[in-house]
């Protein structure tokens, strides 16, 4: 990466940092994840996944040291893998809906694996007791992702146009 890339890598960080934390007083409800999958697909696996590994290491500054944060390093890199490697099927307003409906179903489900190490019955009730709040999540995700998805696409398509002086697709 060159030093463009990783000013980039930063500010993109800071953006989810502060999407995350301008929605904190809502429930499961974030664009976080809308964000991360713009980035996977524009941007491609290795500087989504610093960005996501940025992110989350800026939630262990804020929030401090506990397995929520510990998980976003997992959770949130493994997804803009998924992401990036899903990009040619998700290139529509449905089916990113569908998709990122789907990630906020199994958010709890992935947060749960943490767990497993205390127990199965620990984990399945952790997973089992988030189940409402993974619901709002999907309808959120999903509602925000129909919404927002080509726009943001599109205007995140032309700052890079600007930034890096040609189209930017992976």
């Amino acid at each position: 990466m060159n030093t463009k890339d990783i000013v980039v890598v930063g500010l993109l960080s800071a953006i989810l940092m502060s999407a995350q934390i301008i929605l904190s007083f809502l429930p499961n409800i974030e664009i976080v994840s809308l964000l991360i999958l713009i980035f996977a697909i524009k941007l491609g696996t290795r500087k989504t996944v610093c960005i996501t590994l940025l992110y989350s290491a800026l939630n262990v500054l804020i929030w401090g040291l506990n397995l929520s944060t510990i998980g976003y390093f997992f959770v949130w890199s493994g997804y803009a893998v998924i992401c990036s490697k899903c990009k040619r099927f998700i290139n529509k307003d449905i089916t990113a809906a569908i998709f990122l409906g789907l990630f906020g179903l199994i958010f709890g489900a992935l947060f749960a694996i943490l767990y497993l190490p205390m127990g199965f019955s620990f984990a399945f009730s952790y997973w089992i007791n988030g189940l409402m709040f993974d619901l709002i999540h999907c309808i959120s995700n999903f509602i925000i992702c129909i919404w927002a998805f080509s726009p943001l696409l599109s205007g995140f398509d032309k700052a890079m146009k600007t930034t890096y002086k040609r189209s930017y697709y992976i």
